[in-house]
């Protein structure tokens, strides 16, 4: 970075913000920029002391719209992972945010804020590689949130507070990769819970087992799963597009696994390297136009 941006005191836009270690490129340049659109900052690493976080201003940038956080994954120490916490806590952003991605957080918890009223009008939240969190912030109390992206995670289920029907109205699009134990999209599942959504990619998640849901048209499933995860495919009857890939592990499909989609219109197969054959439930698939395997 060009040494004391922070002088640019009537910079509107600043698309990506690398913090160094010296004087002068530290994340305190921030603090008296009025930005706004999109930000990238990255090498939170590098940031040693939570106060010097909040110098950053972030809460009082109410024109930005979009917002990137990043750790180097490299040459980290597990001792670091406290300050993480304590880090990305003091970056609070203003409410007006509508787009949130946090990458290589190595926290056990993400802060309160994510939990609060500071991203009730955010419409997609990108979390990417925290796979020390324990548990995620309650997404469903985000009626904007059209857009969720998780990847690299412990929890059994994406959300685990869930009592009350429509806490996910306008979500349209969920990608989930890396999550190894997870079992479920909600601890308490309900048919309303999920309106609206429309896509899903599944990645590396071997025990989760689908819900049903009302209005899911695509579903790409990626990685090693059991044939209690690929049955459960059949709980997706809207379905019109189904790709799954890169099982190693699975010599047949299961019967159950077709019998519900009569939608269906695109399949693709790949990447099964002992798959032998297909199951006769495949004949039932009246609505199919393409099968690519």
């Amino acid at each position: 970075m060009s040494p004391r941006i922070g002088s640019l005191t009537c910079l509107k836009t600043l698309d990506c913000f690398v913090i160094g270690k010296r004087k002068g490129y530290r994340i305190g340049e921030l603090r008296n920029l009025n930005l706004g659109g999109s930000l990238s900052i990255t090498h939170l690493e590098r940031v040693k002391k939570d106060i010097d976080a909040k110098e950053a201003n972030l809460s009082t940038k109410a024109n930005l719209c979009s917002l990137c956080m990043s750790w180097d994954r490299s040459d980290r120490y597990e001792s670091e992972n406290d300050l993480d916490e304590k880090v990305l806590k003091s970056l609070k952003p203003h409410p007006n945010l509508k787009s949130l991605k946090v990458t290589g957080f190595r926290g056990l918890r993400l802060p309160d804020w994510m939990n609060g009223s500071v991203l009730k009008n955010v419409v997609s939240i990108d979390i990417d590689s925290c796979k020390n969190c324990l548990c995620l912030p309650s997404f469903g109390e985000r009626p904007c949130l059209e857009s969720l992206c998780l990847f690299g995670g412990s929890v059994d289920y994406i959300e685990d507070n869930v009592h009350d029907c429509g806490r996910f109205p306008s979500l349209r699009r969920l990608v989930i990769q890396g999550f190894p134990n997870l079992k479920g999209l909600l601890q308490k599942e309900g048919k309303d819970q999920l309106p609206i959504l429309e896509e899903m990619e599944i990645h590396d998640c071997p025990m989760l087992v689908f819900p049903t849901l009302a209005c899911v048209k695509k579903l790409e499933v990626w990685g090693n799963t059991d044939a209690t995860t690929l049955s459960s495919i059949s709980d997706v009857s809207t379905l019109t597009s189904l790709c799954i890939s890169h099982n190693v592990e699975q010599t047949s499909l299961p019967e159950e696994m077709f019998k519900r989609l009569a939608y269906l219109e695109s399949m693709s197969i790949s990447s099964f390297k002992k798959l032998k054959e297909l199951p006769t439930s495949l004949a039932s698939l009246t609505a199919l136009k393409c099968l690519d395997v």
